[in-house]
């Protein structure tokens, strides 16, 4: 993606600040050009070209680096002992709050990158990585849960399939910015319930 950056030094910094400035200006706007982000970083059109050769390579860069933070929220919120402490209802209310709330925040930039998706393999290679990777926590996270008995039993891969689909569903310009006290909250949370919840115990 683009150049390859040095791990520190000016160059990094550069890079670092190019980056968040494409960023603000897709989230102030919901496009940008080189320009304009030469401008809001108040360097110049040259050095932009020289660390993202395209605007899809800044783009990818923005939207590999939000992708990032939703693994690192993800990995963050599947835990055990999360689970454990508030119950699975409550978990779910949580983490469909957690969703919501990531899908709005860079709500702009997952909208322009989702455009350009079938046009750029820079994009489409960001998007599978992190797709796989949050797929790849979720199976984790349900098999901990159901060995723990506090997941109902089915295929882990299954079951995190149906998760992935689900959250990915969160990111709905119709739920985006939702108030806390709409009803459709804890309809979405139920959703997820039921997917996880173990079967009621049979009393003989």
């Amino acid at each position: 993606m683009g150049v390859e950056i040095p791990a520190g030094g000016k160059a990094r910094r550069t890079y670092e600040n190019l980056l968040e400035a494409t960023r603000c200006e897709i989230a102030a706007s919901g496009s940008f050009t080189a320009e304009r982000v030469a401008n809001r970083d108040g360097s110049s059109l040259a050095t932009f070209y020289t660390y993202f050769p395209s605007k899809d390579d800044a783009l990818a860069a923005a939207f590999a680096r939000a992708l990032d933070r939703l693994g690192r929220w993800v990995d963050a919120e599947l835990s055990i002992e999360r689970l454990l402490e508030l119950g699975l209802e409550n978990f779910c209310a949580d983490f469909v709050r957690g969703c919501l709330g990531f899908f709005a925040d860079e709500s702009m930039i997952f909208r322009l990158a989702l455009a350009r998706l079938s046009e750029s393999r820079e994009l489409r290679a960001a998007y599978r990585d992190s797709e796989d990777a949050v797929f790849q926590l979720y199976r984790h996270f349900i098999g901990l849960g159901q060995a723990a008995g506090k997941l109902r039993d089915g295929d882990p891969q299954t079951m995190a399939r149906a998760m992935l689909v689900i959250t990915q569903g969160l990111n709905n310009p119709a739920i985006l910015g939702l108030d806390p006290a709409d009803p459709l909250h804890p309809e979405l949370r139920d959703v997820l319930v039921r997917l996880l919840a173990p079967a009621p115990t049979q009393v003989a």
